[in-house]
């Protein structure tokens, strides 16, 4: 799909930003897994400010800005959402990464944010007639940091399938 721009500028789509997640405390025995059904997150960043009232006037001063991260998803019987289902019990610290399809920098680099922090609820409404979505909110720890992130080719292959011939096909 060909990119539109504006004045230089290329729009962003919702579609190409990806979640990946693993438990802080396996950073150095395992790799992080995308999250499947993903259907939206949203960073929300916020940074109240304080004011005190003087005889001359409110003066504000600046505070620290903390993010947050909501995520949904369709609910699927996995490892990562009984991951991140145990990491809310557990009170377990995780890490995540927003990593943009549309913004590959080299070879299966990507760019992306960083985050560490702890999920604050795990919520699994079960509708008639729908299917289960999850919904979660993440508590960073600090602020996400902005960088690049690795997708192997196994991790690539979970987010899309690969051509396919119409040959028969052979094992592997």
């Amino acid at each position: 799909m060909a990119q539109t721009k504006t004045n230089g500028a290329v729009p962003v789509y919702g579609k190409d930003h990806i979640l990946a997640f693993r438990l802080f405390d396996e950073r150095t025995s395992k790799g992080a897994t995308k999250l499947a059904l993903q259907t939206k997150h949203s960073w929300k960043f916020e940074a109240k400010s304080d004011s005190t009232e003087t005889k001359d006037g409110n003066i504000n001063s600046p505070a620290t800005a903390s993010a947050t991260l909501e995520i949904e998803a369709i609910a699927s019987l996995d490892e990562v959402n009984e991951m991140l289902r145990g990491a809310v019990m557990s009170s377990k610290m995780l890490e995540v990464w927003d990593i943009n399809l549309a913004d590959k920098r080299s070879d299966n680099k990507y760019g992306a944010q960083y985050a560490r922090g702890y999920l604050q609820s795990w919520e699994v409404p079960s509708e008639i007639g729908k299917l289960t979505e999850i919904k979660t909110t993440m508590n960073v720890d600090q602020l996400p940091v902005e960088g690049e992130a690795t997708l192997t080719e196994e991790q690539q292959s979970a987010i899309q399938y690969a051509f396919a011939d119409t040959n028969p096909a052979t094992e592997g």
